[in-house]
């Protein structure tokens, strides 16, 4: 049973100006602390990316939720790959929710897509 459908698109513009005019602290507001590790390994073109596409993953989460964030907080959640590349959320507040995450980026938005089941 489908418990809810969240999906968020970000210009990366935006996020790569977030991210200039506050840098620590921005990656402080929206990565969790496995994320941080991950971020920092990466070139800033790749930091970008990596923002981007964490943020969107967690906007579309709690659209899914239904609760935006109240209750769950982006540094709350992580964005982990598999082996093979495939994004999931891992969260102490997901443990009894199944999910399936996509997520895209081209070179100027980036777009995620989540559905929560039961």
């Amino acid at each position: 049973m489908i418990l809810g459908v969240g999906t968020d698109l970000i210009k990366k513009d935006r996020i790569q100006s977030l991210y200039e005019k506050y840098n620590e602290r921005f990656i402080d507001k929206i990565l969790s602390p496995v994320e941080k590790k991950e971020v920092n390994r990466l070139s800033k073109q790749g930091k970008i990316n990596y923002l981007s596409s964490s943020f969107a993953a967690k906007e579309a989460l709690v659209k899914a939720l239904g609760t935006g964030f109240r209750g769950i907080y982006p540094p709350d959640i992580s964005v982990v790959k598999d082996k093979l590349g495939k994004p999931s959320l891992t969260s102490t507040k997901l443990d009894a929710i199944k999910h399936h995450l996509s997520i895209t980026n081209t070179d100027s938005y980036t777009l995620s897509f989540v559905v929560l089941e039961k």
